[in-house]
């Protein structure tokens, strides 16, 4: 049960880096660095998140 808490608070986090990120980019002088971090920070919340995932199906 924690493993599907922490699961769900992944995908929450991940939902609020894409908004973030989509915000970011509304500015007209966007800030690439933070974007990109933003961007690679998103990547690595998925990467957890499919990891999790892939030892629950198992």
């Amino acid at each position: 049960m924690a493993l599907e808490a922490h699961l769900n608070e992944l995908k929450l986090k991940h939902k609020h880096m894409k908004t973030q990120i989509s915000s970011e980019n509304k500015f007209p002088s966007v800030d690439e660095a933070k974007v990109n971090y933003l961007k690679r920070q998103k990547m690595r919340i998925k990467e957890e998140i499919l990891s999790i995932e892939a030892r629950a199906a198992s």
